[in-house]
């Protein structure tokens, strides 16, 4: 572990019961994913999950620059390890945080290779430019105000450093049938698009993008045609329902 990282306090079974709670209330979250936390994984276990996994996966190996020596990511809203355990097949070295000690419970379990800690997002234990980069995938649309995210992860990234965002597409017929049904945890979630998301990246750097449809079925929504020249796509048409963004600070 990185001397700039600070050393945070394991969560078990047997947590202080007064300190979840302090975290509880840092965290300003839209759903409390706790309780899904021994199924939440379910998803990829389906035709539909792999799919969609695999197609978000070569859209992260687009934009994440290759692992040239032993770098350090830090994983914010790490859920259950999922894109900790991708993270670490790519040569990184894992740092996973949530506010959530059932989900850190099965990281810890099922990704024993990666380090996870219960922390708050709005609030990262960490200093200024810890890691080399910064990840955060499925997290912005949960948060009540996903730009103070933005910041925290920027501030947590290395000059030089990689800021990589995946977030739920609001223009995407999936998420657009998820929504209109009211299905949880969608329902409670304020997604967004490609634009609002690049908008919130710009400050940061260059915005690199891309949300690759499964199958490449879905047509571009009419909003995609409207993004912005500072954003540069990096794989095709924006319309897939997940988009991944990268920002070089």
């Amino acid at each position: 572990m990185s001397g700039k990282w600070l050393k945070l306090r394991s969560i078990g079974t047997n947590d202080n019961r007064s300190m979840t709670k302090e975290l509880s209330q840092l965290d300003k979250s839209l759903f409390d994913f706790g309780p899904l936390a021994n199924k939440y994984d379910c998803w990829y276990g389906t035709s539909a999950g792999q799919s969609h996994d695999r197609v978000q996966k070569q859209d992260v190996r687009c934009l994440l620059r290759p692992v040239k020596y032993y770098k350090q990511l830090l994983d914010v809203g790490c859920g259950t390890g999922h894109w900790s355990r991708f993270f670490s097949s790519l040569g990184y070295q894992i740092h996973g945080i949530d506010i959530s000690p059932e989900m850190i419970a099965v990281a810890r379990t099922v990704v024993p290779e990666c380090t996870f800690d219960v922390a708050d997002a709005y609030n990262l234990p960490f200093g200024d430019g810890a890691f080399d980069v910064v990840a955060s995938m499925a997290l912005l649309e949960f948060v009540s105000d996903p730009a103070a995210v933005v910041r925290e992860i920027a501030r947590c990234t290395k000059l030089g450093g990689s800021l990589l965002i995946g977030t739920l597409n609001r223009l995407a017929p999936l998420n657009q049938q998820r929504l209109s049904q009211g299905r949880q945890p969608y329902a409670a979630a304020h997604l967004l698009t490609a634009k609002e998301l690049g908008e919130m990246l710009r400050p940061y750097g260059k915005v690199r993008m891309a949300a690759s449809p499964v199958g490449h079925r879905e047509k571009l929504p009419p909003l995609a045609k409207m993004l912005p020249q500072w954003v540069r796509l990096s794989r095709g048409s924006l319309s897939g329902a997940f988009i991944v963004a990268e920002v070089q600070t």
